[in-house]
């Protein structure tokens, strides 16, 4: 069996051919990778932002009457902050998330040492996130990382304290921390501090979410939207607000302004993309594709990810017009033959599962045509025939779709990311039209 990264074919020999007859996905792999980190936010979610309310009250029923206010409004994470676990204890979190089972409740221990112990309190009590400080020791926080996998948790590190934010980051990154939090506490803010300062250069600087906390009400929030802050940590800005549900409504509807801002930009830049590359299509390369589809004895469409899920649409709409087309991976995919025809779909045109099967295609005796942002690519030497379809901007061969995938390499709001797959969907469908 091959490395789960490339995936692997189970195949068939005969007297006369042998068959590729199934493809086990990568994704039904990636547990057997060692490098797999599972990512933060992988939830059932629309809008990404997340608003935490840092509840940093020393009295338990004081913090659960503004926790119901602030859930009813539509908070999604509540802090038991360090003041109310240095009074109450652990059974402040414990209550917390007896109270409200259905939110994330992040128990901010702002711990400095024995991070294995302090996390492992937190998580039996109920702590679906732990806080630990980012100056705390390299040893510290990598314990604090292995009590949180054991136990299901994650890790948010406070850069409050820290003076290269931005290097600190990167290294906590790399240790596998989850979320990182950009601070500026109560007494620098007494100072005129603003968490504004860093958010933008730590962002840029790291893959993971990034949350900010720091004074923030609803006429800075929008800012800290802009700078690319994923969690949104508010405290007195609710909590000594006189009506908390009305305020948390209020910021939420302030991401919900953001997340409808971004959609309709999305939505206009993808256009305006599939238009160019609509500008750009040249008549032999189209005609290549055509007169290769309709010269197959069989038409096998392949691709990974995204780009699987724009070939398993057109060859659907193939069907649909008496084609005799497979999707490559399906149970019942027959074997492939000389005379027939393979639609290999990459943007890289470098994914090796997809350059493997235009290799067997070839093999065999038949047609490869593929649909590519790169003619030079190891796909594209490869093909009778190659559709140009301008995507990103560069192959990157280590993050192409089974890397990104295996490491979870993803952006929150990267419409770019997916210009390819955009503008080969409309192109298909173009085909298909006529």
């Amino acid at each position: 069996m091959a490395s789960p990264v490339d995936g692997y074919y189970q195949i068939l020999w005969s007297s006369k051919f042998f068959s590729l007859f199934s493809y086990l996905s990568p994704s039904d792999n990636t547990t057997n990778i060692k490098t797999l980190k599972e990512h933060p936010l992988k939830q059932k979610r629309v809008c990404v932002m997340i608003l935490q309310v840092a509840l940093d009250l020393t009295d338990i029923e004081q913090a659960i009457s503004i926790a119901e206010k602030a859930a009813r409004g539509g908070a999604h994470w509540l802090e038991v902050g360090t003041p109310l676990i240095k009074k109450e204890g652990m059974r402040a979190v414990e209550l917390m998330k007896r109270r409200f089972p259905d939110r994330k409740i992040v128990a901010d221990l702002k711990t400095m040492d024995t991070g294995a112990l302090e996390v492992e309190m937190a998580a039996r009590h109920g702590a679906d996130v732990v806080s630990i400080l980012g100056v705390a020791d390299d040893k510290t926080i990598k314990d604090a990382l292995a009590v949180a996998r054991k136990y299901g948790i994650k890790v948010m590190v406070d850069l409050i304290g820290v003076k290269d934010k931005v290097k600190r980051a990167k290294e906590l990154e790399e240790m596998g921390v989850h979320y990182i939090l950009v601070h500026t506490g109560i007494d620098e803010q007494a100072q005129g501090k603003s968490p504004l300062e860093d958010l933008e250069k730590v962002v840029k600087a790291v893959k993971i979410p990034v949350a900010v906390a720091g004074g923030l009400n609803l006429e800075t929030i929008p800012k800290v939207i802009e700078l690319g802050a994923t969690i949104i940590v508010v405290g007195s800005a609710i909590t000594k607000a006189k009506d908390p549900e009305e305020v948390t409504r209020k910021i939420i509807d302030l991401f919900w302004d953001e997340y409808m801002r971004t959609i309709k930009k999305a939505m206009k830049d993808i256009t305006e993309h599939i238009n160019e590359v609509a500008d750009k299509l040249k008549l032999e390369e189209v005609r290549g594709l055509v007169d290769a589809m309709i010269g197959a004895n069989k038409i096998f469409i392949y691709g990974a990810g995204r780009s699987g899920l724009v070939g398993k649409a057109f060859a659907m709409r193939l069907m649909h017009l008496d084609f005799n087309v497979y999707v490559v991976g399906e149970t019942i995919t027959p074997a492939f033959e000389e005379g027939d025809l393979l639609i290999a779909i990459s943007g890289s045109g470098e994914t090796k599962t997809i350059v493997d099967a235009a290799e067997i295609a070839k093999q065999q005796g038949g047609k490869v045509v593929a649909i590519t942002s790169y003619r030079d690519s190891t796909l594209g030497k490869l093909a009778d025939v190659v559709v140009e379809i301008p995507g990103r901007t560069k192959t990157d061969v280590p993050t192409d779709y089974i890397a990104r995938q295996m490491l979870t390499q993803y952006k929150w709001t990267a419409p770019m990311g997916t210009l390819f797959e955009d503008s080969t969907m409309v192109f298909l469908d173009g085909v298909i039209a006529c």
